[in-house]
């Protein structure tokens, strides 16, 4: 195991039924400060960031910024593949923080599939990328 950042140190003393919101903060603080977005802008949860302007370079940017904050490494395959805030959050509690959210020992999570408008978005985009 990995020495706790300072950022993880904070969260493991902030109350469990708080550490969502916290963690939810720093992700949508990353994706605003990529989509130059101001503090008062809302970053809607539940829409593809790539919809609103992220670039696969900026998403691996922020990826970046991410894993220097957290100390853990994140996949970028799913990063790609679910699109969202909401789906990004839900993946760090579950996969990649467990231990930070839960009393349980931590069970590993069920494959997911892309739903099909998000893989469709992925192929699209693909399909542009490589048509250009």
């Amino acid at each position: 195991m990995t020495t706790p950042t300072p950022w993880l140190k904070d969260l493991a003393g902030i109350p469990l039924s708080e550490r969502r919101a916290v963690l939810e903060s720093l992700v949508v603080a990353e994706f605003k400060r990529e989509l130059m977005m101001d503090e008062t802008d809302v970053l809607p949860h539940h829409e593809s960031y790539f919809e609103l302007g992220l670039t696969s370079l900026g998403a691996t940017d922020t990826r970046t910024r991410l894993e220097q904050v957290i100390g853990r490494p994140l996949d970028s395959a799913y990063l790609f593949n679910n699109p969202t805030v909401g789906h990004l959050v839900d993946f760090l509690v579950a996969e990649v923080l467990p231990e930070f959210f839960t009393t349980e020992p931590p069970r590993p999570m069920a494959a997911q599939q892309p739903d099909a408008p998000t893989k469709d978005l992925v192929d699209d985009m693909l399909r542009e990328l490589y048509q250009s």
